[in-house]
């Protein structure tokens, strides 16, 4: 099987991110490439197809795993290491070579070097948190790419991590539990475990925790136990979510719920747990979302597939876009392939 084949066949985009000026979409993926999307293209007509993404590598050994954006910095969260790719808006590049980097430390004890997993960006105080294999937040100031704090708690790697803006960070992780830390306090301040619930708990699936979102009243949290909300002071199980499949993407969007996870569907429902939208899906698993209400109203549903999934009124799939296959310069690239194999049997024949 050729390369390009092969990276069709197993494509799994963990990552997502759109830039500040809320114009382009990044995806990442296992094989070390970015892939950039022009948002303006979702806006053409139905029988008119987007453009082609632009794709820049980063290397065979790069797995990425997580994006964020800051100011004109594309930041990658990789195995070991957060690094930041300069983005040139008017030329669409990204830069060719590491604006700045932030090794992970190892622990003493450790056997391999920590990926980092998860990532939340503070923009108020243009901070940077990061939860990583090593069951490990890290707090860096994106000022000078100094590791400020290193939250501990967790005993298994951590899955996901997210904040608000009074100062709590929320992290939940292989252990099975959901954590609640203060940048003003050393220890955490709360810890909740989902899979003590018996109304969450799906013996064959564990008790590890795969994805937690929060807004200003309620929390979020899903992965082997069932999708559930969580008061944020009273810390009480308010609500459960019946999404069928593990939870890897649970996200509060536009006064609703938005499940995704080992399921052929993507789910969304109203806070009362009303089943409101079944949106087919061609992932094996879907491990990324990321969206916007405006200037362009989009959201994008990546995963272990080939595709991005399109929604633009977050209810129904409107488009699926291909990524290897679709990308500026790779059917050149392909003819001339096929030119020189041509070329390579004519050659053998005459022999």
């Amino acid at each position: 099987m050729k390369e390009r084949d092969l990276k069709r066949a197993y494509n799994n985009v963990l990552a997502q991110a759109i830039s500040t000026s809320q114009q382009y979409l990044f995806a990442g993926n296992l094989f070390g490439d970015i892939f950039v999307l022009r948002l303006t293209e979702l806006d053409k007509g139905s029988e008119e197809p987007p453009g082609n993404l632009k794709v820049f590598p980063q290397g065979s050994e790069v797995d990425i795993n997580c994006l964020a954006f800051h100011r004109d910095f594309l930041i990658v969260g990789a195995v070991g290491l957060i690094y930041g790719l300069r983005w040139n808006e008017d030329e669409e590049t990204l830069g060719l070579k590491r604006g700045w980097e932030i090794k992970i430390p190892m622990q003493v004890d450790a056997v391999e070097v920590p990926d980092v997993n998860s990532m939340w960006l503070n923009l108020d105080t243009e901070t940077l948190f990061a939860g990583c294999g090593d069951g490990v937040i890290y707090q860096v100031s994106l000022e000078d790419g100094r590791i400020q704090r290193e939250y501990r708690g967790h005993t298994d790697y951590v899955h996901s991590v997210v904040g608000n803006g009074t100062g709590q960070i929320f992290s939940g992780a292989e252990d099975g539990t959901v954590r609640v830390w203060s940048t003003k306090q050393k220890e955490q301040t709360a810890l909740l475990e989902p899979h003590k619930n018996a109304k969450l708990l799906r013996p064959d699936w564990g008790k590890w925790i795969g994805a937690v979102a929060v807004n200003e009243d309620w929390l979020l949290c899903g992965g082997g136990p069932k999708p559930s909300v969580y008061h944020l002071r009273s810390l009480e199980c308010t609500r459960v979510f019946d999404f069928p499949g593990r939870v890897h993407v649970c996200e509060f969007v536009d006064d609703c719920v938005f499940i995704g996870g080992e399921h052929d569907h993507v789910q969304s429902y109203t806070l009362n747990g009303v089943l409101q939208a079944n949106i087919p899906v061609e992932h094996t698993a879907c491990y990324s979302t990321v969206w916007q209400m405006a200037p362009i109203k989009v959201m994008s549903v990546a995963g272990f597939s080939n595709k991005l999934h399109i929604l633009k009124d977050f209810r129904f799939l409107d488009s699926k876009i291909e990524l290897y296959g679709n990308v500026e310069g790779e059917h050149d690239n392909t003819e001339d392939e096929e030119e020189e194999v041509i070329e390579e049997s004519t050659l053998s024949e005459a022999a």
